[in-house]
């Protein structure tokens, strides 16, 4: 985490110092991440941000997307436990917040529709809320908690690539990322009697994002 701290930092630095020649204001329609071991790609975020480009080449953004999907949701995802020969049926609650900075450098010529690659770097907060709604223990106490709440921090970072339009006007972006998720690639929980291969049990050490954005630039 320290030296993700380090690499945002740098970044940010070089963002700043650098004379920008448009600016632009993205509405992401959506876009999906690869948070967990399973399921792959359950969420459906949508957010803002911002693109400026520094000359014909670079540009660079800043983006926040929440998942708005599960946030919507009629009904609760479940996960089924089993411990010392008892078993509970959970409901779970999960969310996702995501923050992104990100660099793109044009293949072609950004005046118009062209193709970029770059890096990213960026922060995910997932929590889960769990209500045990049944519980199998034939009489004894349970070893489930009635309710829990869990909250961790994700940091990606890898390369990103899209096909966009010019900055300056309305342009569509439509991009994917790829890395390796900082902290990911553990369960959830650390206590053994939570241990499991259900969903949303265990976090992914690949990033992986699809999107598709909109902006208008001047």
């Amino acid at each position: 985490m320290k030296k993700m701290i380090i690499v945002l930092g740098f970044l940010i630095g070089g963002y700043g110092s650098a004379l920008a020649q448009s600016t632009a204001f993205r509405y992401i329609i959506g876009e999906t991440h690869k948070v967990y071991a399973s399921p792959t790609f359950d969420n459906f975020c949508m957010g803002l941000g911002m693109d400026r480009s520094f000359n014909d080449r670079l540009t660079v953004g800043f983006d926040i997307t929440y998942d708005i999907g599960h946030a919507l949701k009629a009904s609760p995802e479940y996960i089924y436990l089993t411990y010392g020969g008892r078993s509970g049926n959970y409901q779970v609650e999960p969310r996702l917040l995501s923050l992104n900075y990100h660099t793109e450098y044009a293949i072609g010529d950004d005046g118009g529709l062209h193709g970029y690659i770059g890096t990213y770097v960026g922060l995910r907060r997932i929590t889960q809320k769990w209500t045990l709604s049944d519980s199998y223990y034939g009489g004894v106490p349970s070893p489930f908690a009635a309710t829990k709440s869990v909250a961790k921090m994700l940091a990606p970072i890898g390369l990103r690539m899209g096909l966009r339009g010019a900055t300056d006007g309305g342009f569509m972006d439509l991009y994917a990322a790829v890395g390796y998720q900082i902290g990911g690639g553990k369960p959830i929980v650390e206590e053994t009697r939570y241990n499991s291969k259900e969903p949303y049990m265990e976090t992914s050490s690949l990033a992986v994002s699809i999107g598709l954005a909109y902006g208008i630039g001047w």
